[in-house]
């Protein structure tokens, strides 16, 4: 009988690890809506819709929003989102206000399988966009690598910390950072063995530490989400230059529950960047 309840816990044990595995796709990403809804026009945004081509061929779209004084803004900010909707989503044009209103250029792009990007979303699928995206800054755009930003939240903290290990930046902003994919889903998923059937790895932990950019950390106290241990364990790992703050608010509200700390400090990252260079990765 015992044997008989211990074979039956086992399979239906190994059957749940197969559904989570199967099931992986759908659990790390979001896409939601197909389609871009227009900012409202209160917020004075007036994106540009570009299209650009990924490594692979996929069409991915991009929005440009021009600070409120293009001929004096000198720096860019590369923004890669979160797992959740697209870059049109709900509280992203009021984010998007916010850092326009500190005088940057934005380029948000949509992942592949986003919004009215090509493709599906995958782990190398989206850190190639996200270089691909820069590729649009530096080649067609004509930004110098020493102007450009990059900008990560949540899952895109994880893009944005690997495309700043393959090209050359003024400097990197993550908010609400996942050390990785798979340390997150262990803190859910207890009594999985996530390690062993994950095939996305986002591994942030692993690759902060060649990151001689400077670096400024945001994140809120109360991220139910992403708790903020995870973007302190980063902080701890990432060789200087770099910056801590901690927020007041939730996951993707900090901007708004605790604005003017949020903003300042990235305001003031901004302008202790210095105009010697773009930091580059160690080998």
């Amino acid at each position: 009988m015992a044997i008989t309840f211990l074979t039956a816990f086992a399979a239906l044990y190994l059957g749940l690890l197969l559904v989570l595995r199967l099931s992986e796709a759908r659990l790390l990403y979001a896409p939601g809506a197909r389609m871009l809804a227009p900012p409202p026009p209160a917020l004075g945004l007036a994106p540009e819709r570009v299209e650009i081509p990924s490594t692979d061929g996929v069409t991915l779209v991009a929005w440009i929003i021009r600070a409120p004084r293009p001929d004096a803004a000198d720096r860019w900010l590369l923004i890669c989102h979160g797992n959740a909707g697209n870059l049109s989503g709900p509280g992203r044009p009021d984010h998007y206000a916010g850092l326009r209103a500190l005088g940057l250029n934005l380029l948000a792009f949509d992942y592949r399988g986003y919004g009215e990007s090509g493709g599906r979303p995958a782990e190398r699928g989206l850190y190639d966009d996200a270089e691909a995206a820069y590729r649009y800054l530096r080649e067609t755009a004509h930004v110098p690598a020493e102007r450009i930003v990059v900008f990560g939240h949540s899952l895109g903290s994880a893009v944005a910390v690997e495309l700043a290990t393959r090209a050359p930046a003024a400097g990197l902003v993550l908010d609400g950072a996942l050390a990785s994919v798979v340390a997150r889903a262990q803190e859910v998923y207890r009594y999985v063995p996530v390690r062993w059937i994950a095939r996305s790895r986002f591994a942030s932990i692993e690759k902060i530490v060649r990151l001689r950019v400077p670096k400024l950390f945001l994140h809120a106290r109360a991220d139910e989400v992403i708790p903020i241990a995870h973007g302190r364990r980063l902080f701890d790992a990432a060789p200087p230059p770099k910056t801590f703050v901690a927020l007041a608010g939730g996951h993707g509200d900090a901007f708004q529950v605790d604005s003017a700390v949020y903003f300042g400090a990235i305001a003031r990252f901004l302008g202790e960047l210095t105009p010697a260079g773009p930091g580059h990765p160690e080998p």
